[in-house]
């Protein structure tokens, strides 16, 4: 399984549409591949608005041909690279206990419309 955390710090007068933005990936329920998505707020002292979001993928192999064939088209559709302050993307391959606690952090104040399941 193969798991990536993207981390986005949004300025406090784009989270609102960072947030809009972040709820119009559904298109992803439909790629190969994909298992599920989930993110939200962490609370940061930094005056910036830090949003976490896991992806999870069946295996490398299938979240390669998206990024290839399908990221760029919903990313640049839902404009939301024009309100991100710094983007940190992380893989890596993770088990089935590992990604639980990955998708339920204390932390985070996760965004019912930021999840995507797999259709």
């Amino acid at each position: 399984m193969l798991i990536k955390k993207i981390v986005c710090k949004v300025d406090a007068a784009n989270a609102e549409a960072f947030a809009k933005a972040q709820s119009q990936w559904g298109a992803l329920s439909h790629v190969n591949g994909f298992i599920k998505q989930a993110g939200g707020w962490r609370k940061t002292a930094d005056g910036l608005f830090t949003a976490e979001i896991i992806s999870v993928w069946e295996n490398r192999e299938v979240y390669e041909a998206f990024m290839e064939n399908e990221h760029d088209s919903i990313y640049e559709a839902n404009e939301q690279k024009t309100v991100i302050h710094s983007i940190e993307v992380e893989l890596c391959e993770e088990d089935e206990p590992a990604l639980h606690d990955l998708l339920h952090h204390p932390d985070i104040r996760y965004e019912l419309g930021w999840t995507v399941l797999r259709a």
